[in-house]
């Protein structure tokens, strides 16, 4: 049976940049808005809290000074005021950055590593594809990546497991096209979905809430619900930022015909400011709906 145990979801907006919408949806408005940086906190019965990514960090300016790295920052303007911090966000619900036991790597693009550094007492975990195409890359060969190793903790390697080597789960055919995923903690609660396109391998994360509704935390596979609502694509212009446009379009579609046989499934792309504000079955205070 898949999805044993309910996990308590939140959604935190950790930072946000902003671009014209057509860049990121075919037939989108010329005007730029705003594309919120997703993390998700799973508060797990008994592994405490996990992270879903990490959202942006103040570390985001200072990794982004130097040059060719700068060019990052004059691309994705970020803006990150301080109560949308991880650690301010944390706090609203009581938890420290330290209690933070694992983080669940989505993949290694800035916007969702950001913040590792300041969870010392975290393990990670992340596909294989996406970590051999990121770890000892720098300079511009780093940059046409989207990443930036300078995010990443000094002891990453140290503290890495990588989502292949967990058990593998038979998804069945309720969940095609996606056929299988990887047992993350080993008791059915959280399973990982290769979500391959936008970057090499891309984690995605299915659960089941305490509300029991099935969740798919769906990172870049989609840059908003609209894209996978009615399968618009991303701008030629945009196409570069891809590690394989192919996949990316198989990925796109796969969630579409998902949605299709699931229509109960909240799909939760990272930068979607409609999905944030409609969906958190425990919102926070003051925080980001």
């Amino acid at each position: 049976m898949l999805l044993t145990k309910r996990i308590e979801l939140h959604l935190l907006r950790v930072g946000r940049c902003r671009h014209p919408e057509w860049v990121t949806l075919s037939g989108g408005r010329w005007a730029a808005i705003d594309f919120p940086a997703l993390a998700a906190l799973l508060l797990h019965p008994t592994a405490g809290p996990i992270l879903y990514d990490t959202g942006y960090a103040e570390r985001f300016r200072s990794a982004t000074a130097p040059f060719p790295e700068r060019i990052y920052r004059w691309i994705t303007p970020v803006h990150l005021p301080e109560e949308e911090r991880l650690g301010a966000q944390l706090g609203h619900l009581g938890i420290a950055l330290g209690d933070v036991r694992k983080v669940l790597i989505s993949h290694l693009h800035a916007d969702h590593v950001a913040g590792l550094r300041d969870l010392p007492g975290a393990g990670f975990l992340a596909l294989r594809g996406d970590v051999l195409a990121c770890l000892g890359r720098t300079g511009w060969q780093a940059l046409r990546r989207g990443f930036l190793p300078a995010l990443l903790p000094p002891d990453f390697p140290a503290r890495l497991a990588l989502v292949d080597e967990r058990p593998v789960v038979d998804l069945g055919p309720a969940w095609a096209p996606f056929e299988t995923g990887y047992d993350l903690l080993g008791d059915g609660s959280l399973l990982g979905i290769p979500l391959p396109g936008h970057s090499p391998a891309q984690l995605g994360v299915l659960l089941r809430t305490t509300d029991d509704r099935p969740v798919l935390l769906a990172a870049d596979s989609c840059w908003s619900a609209r894209a996978w609502r009615e399968g618009r694509l991303p701008s030629i212009v945009a196409r570069p930022l891809f590690a394989d446009w192919r996949d990316y379009r198989r990925t796109l579609a796969g969630l579409r015909e998902l949605a299709g046989r699931q229509p109960d499934l909240a799909i939760i792309p990272s930068h979607c400011a409609e999905t944030l504000a409609s969906f958190d079955p425990h919102p926070l205070e003051g925080g980001p709906g």
